[in-house]
Order: structure tokens, then sequence, then C-alpha cells
């Protein structure tokens, strides 16, 4: 399948099942809402420029407090949103993140990336530095840098610490106005959606003209820094303001329900103005053509697309009429035909790319997951072994070969990959997911449980996590530094079911 995603019914099939539940979703609601007021409430107009973070707002709520809580409730998005797992999609967004945070004023950058399955516009950061994009981004950018712009803006809360800042007007002058929140929060719990935001919206509403001054504020700065991110990472500065502008722009197509972005982060004809201006004082600096930004928006596209057929028909109309050779469409149309299940065409136009470029990463991946999903493990092997021998460690490429070994029946192999890969992304749930099938094949039952259990829990079921880790102490009595160490495992899990208490 194009998306990896762990969706559902393919967790039925494998026996990794996930239940949703609904009174963790409400709670999950409530929590959303008061971590979007905080980042967005007021900030006094004598606190810009902003100084450095040794203030007031770190008694309010650590750096600490802020990495816990940010990733407790990633745990929980994880558990109710539809995520986008694809190996390639995820690693170009996640190297993008990391380009422009190592450009920014992070002082040492730990990103935990999410990226939503949903065409809709949006993009938000959680304190403690979790980021999370909407595959909607990258369909509706022009360029890379529009997309870094968007990301860069979104560092720029993170490393001036917006929420804490928030936090701490918010217990020196809005006490009411927090309690009101609370309460509309709590209607939003319990009656649901639709009722707890016009709740919400009845009890901002009474505030906005004093606090919209301070919003600016917040937008401005994070504008204002996150140009100087784009600049020191090489990319355009106007890309930020040329996105305003085509967000402004397809208004009118949205009627009275425009895209999630602009409900958190209003574009005016003054910021666009603004935004303008401070790019003017940079160098001019062409926007990147990314040929990894066009394959990987093409790929969206084709998953996107409510009837790959007709996507078909589209992209080989316009390689008919081209009078050369057109790489995207190709490559788009490699995916559709993948997913439509026409897998010795998806070759066929694999293939004419990597006569191209034989050894382009995507095109290699690309080939590897249609061989995989055609049966012929032993060819993708071959092909994913060539590819990490430039390239080792290579995350798409690693997923791929595990996959491909597992399924062929050497999962010992397929365990050493996915271990390597864990080392370093430890918190990625595509990995822990593999490498429990991995173990099962292998007959490791001790492996399988501690495996599901880091998986559990980073979707949010705690306790389904511990229940894992509890299966797997029986198995390890005889190992004293793996009893201690899964014991050790299942307390720093309990601790963690009050991280999201405030």
């Amino acid at each position: 399948m194009l998306i990896f995603s762990v969706k559902a019914e393919d967790l039925k099939e494998r026996s990794i099942t996930l239940n949703m539940n609904q009174q963790s979703m409400h709670k999950l609601t409530a929590r959303l809402l008061i971590l979007c007021w905080l980042v967005s409430s007021p900030l006094p107009t004598w606190a810009s420029p902003l100084p450095n973070l040794g203030d007031a707002s770190s008694s309010i709520v650590s750096p600490e407090q802020e990495y816990r809580l940010g990733r407790a409730w990633l745990r929980q998005l994880r558990a109710q949103a539809p995520l986008i797992h694809d190996p390639l999609i995820f690693d170009y967004l996640y190297n993008l993140v990391y380009r422009l945070a190592s450009a920014s004023d992070i002082e040492q950058p730990d990103i935990e990336m999410v990226v939503i399955n949903s065409p809709a516009i949006n993009a938000f950061a959680v304190p403690g530095g979790v980021m999370g994009l909407n595959g909607g981004l990258l369909l509706n950018a022009r360029t890379e840098d529009e997309v870094a712009g968007v990301i860069a803006h979104e560092l720029a809360h993170l490393s001036q610490r917006h929420f804490a800042r928030g936090m701490e007007r918010s217990q020196q002058n809005s006490w009411v106005g927090l309690a009101a929140l609370l309460a509309s929060i709590a209607i939003a719990a319990s009656a649901g959606g639709e009722a707890g935001m016009a709740a919400l919206a009845t009890t901002q509403a009474a505030s906005i003209d004093s606090q919209l001054r301070f919003s600016r504020a917040n937008e401005q700065e994070a504008d204002r820094i996150g140009m100087q991110t784009l600049v020191r990472a090489g990319m355009n500065p106007a890309a930020m303001a040329d996105f305003f502008e085509a967000l402004q722009r397809s208004m009118r197509y949205y009627g009275d329900l425009p895209p999630e972005f602009l409900l958190t982060h209003p574009v005016t004809e003054s910021r666009i103005t603004d935004a303008r201006a401070r790019a003017s004082q940079y160098p001019d600096t062409p926007s990147s053509d990314s040929l990894e930004f066009h394959l990987m928006k093409t790929r969206l596209e084709v998953e996107f697309a409510r009837d790959a057929s007709a996507k078909i028909n589209d992209l080989e109309k316009q390689k008919q009429n081209a009078s050369s050779f057109l790489e995207i469409t190709e490559y788009g149309l490699s995916c559709a035909y993948l997913k439509t299940n026409q897998l010795d065409k998806a070759l066929e136009s694999i293939d004419r790319l990597l006569d191209k470029r034989p050894n382009r990463i995507s095109y290699l991946a690309s080939k590897a997951e249609i061989l995989n999903k055609a049966g012929r493990y032993k060819e993708a092997i071959s092909l994913l072994e060539k590819g990490l021998a430039f390239s080792p460690g290579n995350y798409a490429l690693s997923v791929h070969y595990a996959d491909a070994l597992t399924l062929n029946k050497e999962p010992d192999k397929a365990v050493n990959i996915l271990r390597n890969q864990l080392t370093t992304q430890e918190t990625r749930p595509l990995l822990w997911f593999q490498i429990a099938e991995a173990y099962g094949k292998a007959g490791n039952r001790l492996g399988v449980y501690q495996a599901k259990a880091e998986y559990f829990f980073l979707y949010g079921h705690t306790q389904k996590a511990i229940e894992q880790l509890q299966y797997a102490l029986p198995l390890a009595r005889e190992d004293f530094h793996v009893t201690a160490r899964i014991s050790e495992r299942i307390n720093e899990m309990q601790n963690s079911m009050r991280d999201m208490e405030f």
C-alpha cells in the first residue's frame, strides 16, 4: 500500500489491535483545546522582544514539564488521529524539519514529528518539541520553501516557549477567563464537538478585543524568527509571505469554514505586507526547485485521489501529450498503478525512472515496495541491499528491507535491521510494529511482548503496554538484567500516566 499507515484493519489481521475509547477522545479534545488556547494566549506588549528563557515562565511550567506534557499528549494524539507512516513521506518531512530546527533558535533540537493523514491544510507545534504536519500542507504548497516557511514559523513558537509564557500571563491576569475557558472545555468533553466549540467561542468572544493584540504579537514574533530560520537554512525568506498570500486567495473557495491552519493562524493583508517587508531586507534567494518535494507531493496526490483510475487517466494523458520525459508524472503513474494493483505497469514506470537515476533512494524504495506487494521478496532484498550499500542505515530502505526479510522467512536478519533503526528512532511506532512481527516469525515470545508494549505505549494505550511487559516478566525470570529492565520500564510507564496532569 502506498501510505504506510498502521490502520485498524491491518492490526486486527496481524493480532495487534487498537481500541478507540470515546472517553479518552473527549479528554484529548479538552487537552488539545487547552494547549491551543495557551499557545495563542496573549503576550504583554512589554515582553517584545522576548528575553532569554531564564524568566518567570520557567517557574510556572519548566522545560522538563513541557517535554513530558508534549510527549504524553502526542501518545494520545496517535491513539485518535489517522497518521501517515509512509517511510518516504515521513523521512522527507522529518529531514526538512531537522534542517530547519538546526538553523532555528532551539539550542538542542529534539523534535518529535507526526504526519496527519488529512488533505486539510494545517500544521501545529505542541510544547515539548512536538511538530504536527497535515498531508494537506504538502499537497497545497507550490515549493519546498513554502512548506519550510510554515515549519519555521511553528519552530519559532517552540523556541520562544509561547505556551509557558501564555500560562504565565493567564496565571497573572486571566484566572476568571481561564476558569470560564475550562468550563467550556468541560462541555466539549461531555457533550461533544459542536456544543463544546460553541461554548468555547462564546467564552473567548468576551475577551477577544483585549487579547487580540497579544495573539498578533505571538504570531508576528513567530513570523519574524521563522524568517530568520529560513535565511540561515539557505531558503527563500519570501516563501512565507507567498504561502500566506496563496492561503488568503484560497479563502474564497472555503466559504464560512476556512482551512484549519487559518483558524489558529489568521492571515491579514497587514501580516502579508509585514512579511514581505521583512523578506526584502535579506538578499534575494530563489525558491528551491526540489525534485524530492515534487515526488513526495505527487505521491500524496495519488494517495488522496478519490478515484485512482481517473488519476491514472489524467497522468497518462499528460505523458502522451508531452514532447519529453516527464519524471514526476512517471513517478505518479508508478504510485497510482501500485495503488490499483497493476503491479507490472508500476514496475515498468519505476524502472524507467531508475534508468534515469539508478541510485535515487525514493525510486529504489518504491520499487522494493512494489516487489514486496508482488511477493517477489528475494528481488526486493537484492535491490535494497544495493541501496543500503551506498546509503547505510537509510530509514525508508531499511523499513522495506526488514519487511522483505520477514516475508521471506528471514526474521532474525529483519530484527537486526530494525534494532539498528531503533537505536536512534525509538519513538517511531512503525519500527516497533515491524519488529514485533519479526520476533513472532522467529518464535521469540519475549521479544514480541516487549515490542508490542512499546508500540502500545507510543499509541497511548499505556495499560495495555504494561500488560504486555507483565506477560514478558516470567519469560525473563532466569536473566536478572532483562528482568530488571522490564520492571524499570513498567515503572516508567506507570509514572507517565501522570504526565498529562496540570
